[in-house]
């Protein structure tokens, strides 16, 4: 532990992140067992805490703690502090300059995208996405990394109201059951691939992203040419899972509390 870390703050730090992280509520015994503090220090931090109001007990004869309402309004004032477009365009840059490509972030709306944000490296590939355009969710990396986050019969009821699985290039999946084993691919390896089918000459990744609620909410995605990547798998799965890191950290920065994008259906 640094020296210019305090040691008692630091406690209440670890013993407020093990109480998140419990499905039950714990003990004074339990929490310094866990962390290996002794009982009567574990005592003193957590009803200093309590008296805080960023505790609150659970069971009094049990002694037993939950996480208060004070760390409720503290995280609130964090996502009013933070703004969703600025983390989001400062995950979106830093996309653009490890990968060397254009990053892209598109809302969710009305199934269908809204793209809302984008940033081109100096060597990347030049698309006709428009901020403020829209596209279908079901030829496009990032509509199938949301897609993806949905039960196949809620797929299904979207893509019966927006017209099916219609041809944009010659590479757009039309079969359904091959497009259902597609998504369930993206569900496996934590993001959606379009191989050129919505634009015949770019190649995309893409990850969900999710609110404070737990809805996915937009998704964010790193194109290339296909003649740059086609011959490269090793770089595929290396920009697949920067994508996925990055859709993660992004959500859990506006309120998600999920441990992964996707869940098993």
């Amino acid at each position: 532990m640094s020296e210019k870390i305090n040691r008692s703050v630091a406690r209440a730090l670890e013993m407020l992140e093990l109480v998140a992280a419990s499905k039950d509520e714990l003990t004074i015994t339990e929490i310094s067992k866990q962390l290996g503090i002794p009982k009567s220090t574990t005592f003193d931090i957590l009803y200093t805490l309590l008296d805080k109001g960023y505790l609150e007990q659970a069971n009094e004869k049990q002694k037993s703690f939950k996480l208060g309402v004070k760390l409720f309004q503290t995280g609130a004032c964090y996502l009013e502090q933070t703004p969703f477009q600025n983390v989001a365009h400062s995950v979106l840059e830093k996309l653009a300059e490890v990968a060397g490509e254009t990053a892209f972030l598109a809302l969710l709306n009305n199934d269908e995208l809204v793209y809302f944000d984008k940033v081109e490296s100096p060597n990347s590939v030049r698309t006709s996405a428009r901020i403020g355009s829209n596209n279908p969710l079901y030829c496009t990396g990032l509509g199938k990394a949301i897609l993806a986050t949905l039960p196949d019969e809620e797929v299904k009821t979207i893509l019966a109201r927006t017209g099916g699985l219609k041809p944009i290039t010659p590479y757009t999946c039309t079969d359904e059951t091959k497009f259902f084993a597609i998504l369930n691919q993206a569900r496996q390896q934590g993001y959606a691939i379009d191989d050129r089918e919505h634009n015949a000459e770019v190649f995309c990744l893409a990850a969900p992203v999710y609110n404070l609620q737990g809805k996915v909410y937009a998704a964010i995605s790193v194109a290339s040419l296909y003649t740059k990547i086609k011959h490269e798998p090793e770089k595929i799965a290396a920009l697949g899972k920067m994508i996925a890191d990055a859709a993660l950290d992004l959500s859990q920065r506006i309120g998600y509390r999920g441990p992964r994008l996707y869940a098993d259906f």
